[in-house]
């Protein structure tokens, strides 16, 4: 009868270590996890500050070009910004 005791206690044990491992294995899943989600989130973030200079860069010329052309051509910038000044006050009058 004890052997039968000592079997289940043993059982018992052993259930309770593969229990443990499993905790252990989940807890080591979590982290790996976690550790990649941030490996992405860096990715992201320095994709997105890359893509923000790029823009930066290309906005700073073509407002370089755009200087440009206006002081080669005053008349013709003022011209321009009357026709686009007319053009949205129309579109903004015409929707109320």
């Amino acid at each position: 009868m004890e052997r039968g005791h000592t079997s289940v206690f043993d059982e018992t044990g052993d259930l309770q270590r593969e229990i443990d491992r499993l905790r252990a294995d989940l807890r080591q899943l979590r982290g790996d996890i976690s550790s990649l989600g941030g490996d992405g989130a860096r990715a992201a973030r320095v994709g997105i500050a890359e893509a923000l200079r790029a823009a930066g860069s290309q906005g700073r010329t073509a407002l370089e070009g755009a200087e440009k052309q206006i002081a080669t051509h005053p008349i013709l910038a003022v011209g321009a910004a009357l026709a686009v000044g007319m053009l949205l006050g129309y579109r903004a009058n015409g929707r109320n």
